[in-house]
C-alpha cells in the first residue's frame, strides 16, 4: 500500500503521560526528519482518563474512520475490545499499528507492533532485585490498571524474582499507572505489612507516588523503590538517592519506529514481520540505577 500526499497519522494511546509524551517527541522528531509537513501530520486522540480508556478508545476511533485518515497507531488496555474496529479500518484501507502492547490477540489485523516487551521490562526489574537482595525480602507490588499491558507486568516481575526464594510477594495492588494512587497504595501496603523492604512500581509514576509515602513514614533508605519508563522525574529521583532502580523502555525510539513503520508501509510499499519492531525494541531495554543514571541520555525526553 502507498499512498501520494502528507499522511494523516491518528495516535490514540490509552491515555497522554509522561511515557506517552516521549512517544509522541519521538513521532514528531522523525516526522521532521521525513520532511515535515510533506511526510504527514500526527494527530493526538486520546482518552482522558485510564478509567475510561476502552469506551472512549471506541468512541475515538469511531470517528475517526468518517475522518481522511491514513493509518491509525493504537495502544489499548483492551486489544481484544478493538478487533472489530481494526477489521472496519482494514476493510476501508487504513492500517493500523499497535504500540506499546505485547502478547496481542490472534485475529489482529494490525499491520506492525511497534513496542518493547513489557514481561521482559517487568522481568529485568525483577532480576535486579534478586541481584541486590540477598537476605530475606517482602515485596509490594504497584500494578497499572487492569488490561494486558499490567498483566504481561505482573508476570514478567514475578518471572524475574522466581529464581530468588528469599522474595516473596506479600502485597500486590492496583495504582492505575498514576502518582496519587500510587502514594496512597503504598501507604496502606506500608500499615498492613510494615516490614515490606521494596515496593515494585510498573510505571515510574506510580513509583514516585511510592517514594513519597515511604518519606512520609520516615522509611526513605529502609524501603527500596523500582520503576519502569525512566520518565525524567523518575530519573531525577536515582540521581536524588530515593529511588532505586529503574527499566529505560525507549519510549523516544518507540515513536520513531511508529514513523519509520508508516514510511515503508504508507510510503515505500513495504511490508514486514509484524513482529519486527518487538524485537527491535527488546534490545533497547536497559536497566538504571545509581551506578549509571548518569549516563542516559536526557535528549530523549525532548
Amino acid at each position: 500500500m502507498k499512498k501520494d500526499g502528507p499522511l494523516k497519522i491518528a495516535f490514540v494511546p490509552i491515555v497522554m503521560n509522561t511515557m506517552y509524551n516521549m512517544v509522541v517527541n519521538g513521532c514528531n522528531e522523525q516526522i521532521q526528519k521525513y520532511g515535515g509537513a510533506e511526510f504527514g501530520e500526527l494527530l493526538v486522540q486520546a482518552p482522558s482518563a485510564n478509567t475510561s480508556s476502552i469506551e472512549a478508545q471506541i468512541e475515538i476511533l469511531n470517528n475517526l474512520l468518517q475522518q481522511d485518515i491514513d493509518v491509525i497507531l493504537l495502544s489499548s488496555e483492551s486489544d481484544e475490545a478493538m478487533i472489530p474496529l481494526i477489521d472496519e479500518a482494514a476493510e476501508k484501507g487504513i492500517p493500523t499499528i499497535m504500540f506499546n502492547m505485547s502478547g496481542l490477540s490472534e485475529g489482529n489485523k494490525y499491520i506492525a507492533n511497534v513496542s518493547f516487551s513489557n514481561f521482559e521490562a517487568a522481568k529485568q526489574m525483577g532480576i535486579w532485585v534478586g541481584e541486590h537482595y540477598s537476605e530475606p525480602t517482602k515485596i509490594g507490588v504497584l500494578e497499572g490498571y487492569p488490561g494486558v499491558i499490567n498483566d504481561d507486568k505482573v508476570a514478567g516481575f514475578k518471572a524475574g524474582i522466581a529464581p530468588y526464594p528469599n522474595l516473596e510477594i506479600v502485597a500486590s495492588q492496583p495504582a492505575n499507572w498514576n502518582r496519587a494512587e500510587g502514594q496512597s497504595v503504598t501507604e496502606n501496603m506500608l500499615t498492613a505489612n510494615p516490614d515490606i523492604k521494596f515496593i515494585a512500581g510498573l510505571y515510574d509514576e506510580m513509583s514516585l507516588g511510592a517514594i513519597a509515602a515511604i518519606k512520609q513514614q520516615g522509611l526513605l533508605g529502609q524501603v527500596g523503590v523500582g520503576g519502569i519508563d525512566c520518565t525524567p522525574d523518575g530519573r531525577d529521583s536515582i540521581l536524588a538517592g530515593e529511588m532505586s532502580v529503574t527499566i529505560d523502555t525507549a519510549s523516544k525510539e518507540m515513536g520513531r519506529l511508529l514513523m519509520e513503520a508508516c514510511k515503508r508501509y504508507l510510503k515505500d510499499g513495504e511490508s514486514f514481520d509484524i513482529n519486527y519492531y518487538v524485537e527491535a525494541m527488546n534490545g533497547c531495554l536497559v536497566t538504571y540505577d545509581a551506578t549509571n543514571i548518569d549516563q542516559f541520555d536526557v535528549s530523549n525526553y525532548n
